[in-house]
């Protein structure tokens, strides 16, 4: 599916490591900037491919305003055309959500911008692993098409 991202402030932690480190950052920095939340948890990805070991990720909460806060930088994610696809199961499932949702961009004969991103509607807990079978993610992959204006990100 084809949707327009509504801009967005958000807060990250940019990082390069494995995405198992994803939680891990994502707990704290929720603790770190809290009561400023104001949506899902989600992590933009800056890899055009996937990399097993040195991932470049920036786990992120959109926030309500701009905080003082030492964890986290902050970004304004800008309004972006792009294809979406929606996943319920198991993280380590994806891999396969990303073939498809890859092959609809060539079908469509559409570019993808980075940083790509996940947004996380439900997952695992910050205590309770929860089951990675009611897990639900959406992809979303920023498309860069000529005469388009304010893309996120600039391709």
């Amino acid at each position: 599916m084809e949707k327009t991202v509504q801009p967005t402030l958000i807060a990250g932690i940019r990082m390069k490591g494995k995405y198992s480190d994803l939680r891990r950052r994502l707990s704290r920095l929720g603790k770190a900037i809290g009561r400023y939340i104001s949506g899902k948890p989600l992590c933009l990805y800056y890899d055009g491919e996937y990399r097993e070991e040195d991932a470049n990720f920036e786990p992120c909460f959109p926030i309500r305003k701009r905080i003082e806060a030492e964890e986290s930088p902050f970004v304004n994610c800008r309004v972006s055309r792009c294809l979406s696809l929606v996943h319920r199961g198991p993280y380590d499932q994806l891999g396969a959500v990303y073939a498809k949702i890859l092959k609809q961009a060539e079908e469509r004969k559409v570019r993808v911008a980075l940083p790509t991103r996940e947004v996380y509607f439900k997952g695992p807990g910050m205590i309770f692993k929860g089951n990675p079978k009611n897990y639900l993610t959406e992809i979303q992959l920023p498309l860069c098409r000529s005469g388009w204006q304010n893309l996120w990100p600039i391709c």
